[in-house]
């Protein structure tokens, strides 16, 4: 009688573990599914609802010293106008403004290293075929601007923008 209480016991805990794993699996296939038919809001969820890449550039453009563009400050400001009216998902106009900004900028306000990747950064810019591929350009693009061409306040908070940026530029 013991031994049957046992393999009872036994039998029942197998099934309670059975029953756990099974649903398990089906939690994290359900939320897999979910996550795989709009991959934007799993970004969005981490980065913030609003933030997108029309917030981001104007954070970037917007942290760039007026000093460091050619043109000064209406240069700065013209650049910055162009995000106006954006649609959000309009990535060759992102892309545009992105290539406007580098162009915008005095040599000084690059690394010494931006004349050798400039082609390969514009390049990318050039060719996005998504919002992704114009978040990746800007990030590159804010890799070769000199530090001291930044704001205080951006420099505070370039990583936490860098972070943002680098998760758009993985949804594809």
């Amino acid at each position: 009688m013991c031994a049957f209480k046992i393999t009872l016991i036994n039998r029942i805990m197998k099934s309670k573990i059975l029953i756990a794993l099974l649903g398990l699996i089906f939690f994290v296939s359900v939320t897999k599914v979910n996550s795989q038919t709009d991959p934007l809001k799993g970004v969005m969820d981490a980065v913030g609802a609003p933030t997108g890449v029309n917030e981001l550039l104007g954070q970037f453009i917007g942290g760039i010293k007026p000093s460091a563009f050619t043109s000064g400050k209406s240069g700065k400001s013209d650049v910055l106008n162009m995000l106006s009216g954006v649609d959000a998902t309009d990535y060759l106009k992102y892309a545009s403004v992105a290539g406007d900004l580098a162009g915008s900028l005095k040599e000084t306000a690059f690394l010494p290293d931006w004349a050798n990747k400039k082609d390969g950064v514009l390049d990318q810019l050039t060719k996005a075929s998504s919002i992704a591929d114009v978040a990746g350009g800007v990030l590159g693009l804010s890799n070769f601007i000199n530090p001291s061409s930044f704001s205080k306040g951006f420099k505070k908070n370039k990583s936490s923008w860098t972070n943002a940026l680098n998760l758009l530029s993985l949804v594809k």
